[in-house]
């Protein structure tokens, strides 16, 4: 019995017990509190049909037929969608968008779609431009910029021309526009 006393104090010392122990005991807790993750991802993979999305199944009925759908008409456009769109949720899944074609010509073609549609909405007039500037003046001023050229003329080397080389180079400054001189 004091071999076991003994085995007993050297294993509770050793941090690989205390490891496993706390290790099974978060899993128990676990197990026991339920695995709330899992709730979560539940609710992420519910779905919903919205009061708007019950309009745009009945808007093409309507159009087709030149009435609104019945109770079970509804009921039975809303299960098609339903089921529409589980299989397109299990399709994404198992990855069957990737590689290929044709899902890559419908996606190129849709983003035509859109891109054809917002190049139809109206330019703005000069007027709304205007009233859209003046609103926000701050947005579309441009940051000051200041820019020099430093010349310099080291009269060690130039001796009694450095004026004159000064003047002869701002006069040329000034006539390509790189240099303006301004009044103090």
């Amino acid at each position: 019995m004091s071999c076991f006393i003994h085995l007993m104090k050297t294993w509770l010392k050793e941090p690989l017990v205390h490891f496993l122990f706390l290790g099974m005991t978060l899993l128990g807790l676990h197990q026991w509190l339920g695995n709330s993750a899992g709730d979560v991802a539940d609710v992420r993979h519910n779905i919903v049909v919205s009061q708007g999305r019950m309009r745009s199944l009945a808007e093409p009925f309507n159009r087709l037929w030149g009435r609104p759908p019945t109770q079970e008409e509804l009921a039975g456009l809303v299960r098609d969608y339903i089921r529409e769109e589980v299989m397109y949720r299990e399709a994404l899944a198992l990855g069957l968008d990737r590689n290929d074609t044709i899902v890559r010509r419908r996606l190129a073609q849709k983003m035509t779609f859109f891109l054809e549609d917002t190049a139809r909405l109206a330019e703005p007039t000069n007027e709304e431009l205007r009233r859209i500037y003046d609103a926000d003046l701050k947005r579309f001023q441009m940051p000051v910029r200041v820019s020099f050229i430093q010349v310099y003329f080291n009269r060690d080397r130039r001796g009694e021309q450095t004026t004159a080389d000064a003047k002869r180079v701002l006069a040329e400054l000034s006539k390509s526009g790189c240099w303006r001189m301004r009044p103090n």
